[in-house]
């Protein structure tokens, strides 16, 4: 017995010196360099496993892999928090500004709050049903009334791993970690402000997403090949003709430039997005806002904005973009007012990011 309650002194003793220490040498700066360890250790989670189950990404044995994956991500992830928020002391922000910050990761996620999960996921989903206006009549004039439910339908059956990935798991690993994780605990800590959080940290998003480039510049050169060879089996005369060096090379090239684009694209989408999750997020006070806003947009796609300039009903489609944008615009700030969501720490962060700007101005 007295051994035992020696080596419980003992743990509780070391434990008390690292907390101790961390409080101590724990600085605003700390903060941002666990967001990027995090965003790093999302992506790097995904090929961590034998080769066989890296690719191709669509296999089910690759998504349940990568599932796991990013499960122990997100549950590593909440010791950027847990050390900020509860072990080492309070910013001089926040001190400044007299705020209490929040002592728990379901303080600063709003995750223990039913209510304040199904208003905040109204709000964002009025707010993205406005902002893709035009694609949704777009879709339902392409292809009747009942194209929307049908979509959504299929999407909500879950029948297959890859719609478990794209309308389950990516949306709720992504938010927890670049969002419920990173963007609250970034400002409480003094690391960044309430605009800082909201235009920096998605480019940790946006550049999370750059692994893509291998596996497309892999299918785009695959897919030239393909046609390469056809070319060439044709000007032989059906005989089997691979193609040379040279064009290898050139074909290398060409996939190369296409993958850029792509990425390039995407990059420019997700950055876009992650922009108005840690809005919601910021604003509402409940993590799933920008959940919610992610499946919905994964389900619809990135919009296809040459439908307003092509095809008979271009104009209406047009109009569409236009009045989904306007109504959004009207109806961001109305939507995620404070006052309608209980767990919402805008005043907070927001006093906050201004003790943060005033020191940083010393």
């Amino acid at each position: 017995l007295a051994t035992r309650g020696a080596r419980r002194l003992m743990t509780a003793t070391m434990a008390g010196s690292w907390s101790a220490w961390v409080g101590e040498t724990w600085r605003p700066t700390h903060a941002w360099a666990g967001a990027v360890t995090l965003a790093s250790l999302y992506v790097l989670s995904l090929y961590l496993w034998p080769r066989r189950l890296r690719s191709p990404r669509d296999h089910p044995a690759v998504i349940r892999a990568r599932v796991v994956s990013l499960v122990l991500t997100c549950v590593v992830s909440c010791a950027l928090p847990g050390i900020a928020l509860q072990v080492a002391l309070p910013c001089e922000a926040s001190l400044n500004a007299g705020v209490m910050i929040p002592t728990s990761i379901s303080g600063a996620t709003g995750i223990g709050s039913v209510q304040g999960a199904l208003v905040s996921t109204v709000a964002s989903l009025f707010l993205c049903v406005s902002l893709f206006l035009g694609p949704l009549v777009a879709l339902v004039l392409d292809g009747g009334t009942d194209a929307l439910s049908r979509l959504f339908r299929n999407a909500l059956s879950l029948s297959t791993a890859v719609k478990w990935r794209n309308h389950i798991v990516a949306p709720v690993t992504e938010e927890w970690v670049f969002r419920g994780v990173c963007a609250p605990t970034l400002v409480f800590a003094g690391a960044a402000t309430v605009a800082g959080a909201v235009f920096q940290t998605p480019l940790l998003f946006g550049l999370a997403h750059a692994h893509h480039f291998f596996e497309v510049k892999e299918r785009a050169l695959e897919r030239l090949v393909s046609g390469n060879s056809a070319r060439n089996r044709s000007s032989a005369g059906g005989k089997d003709s691979t193609p040379t060096s040279y064009q290898l090379r050139t074909l290398n090239i060409s996939a190369t430039k296409n993958a850029a684009a792509v990425v390039a694209a995407q990059f420019a989408y997700t950055y876009l997005f992650g922009t108005l999750a840690v809005f919601l997020l910021l604003r509402t006070g409940s993590i799933c806002a920008p959940i919610a806003a992610h499946g919905f947009c994964n389900v619809l796609g990135v919009p296809d904005l040459r439908k307003c300039f092509t095809g008979r009903n271009a104009g209406l489609i047009a109009v569409a973009y236009v009045v989904g944008i306007c109504v959004f615009t009207a109806a961001l700030w109305p939507a995620t007012d404070p006052s309608w969501h209980a767990e919402s720490k805008w005043r907070d962060l927001v006093a906050i990011s201004r003790a943060t700007r005033e020191m940083r101005k010393r």
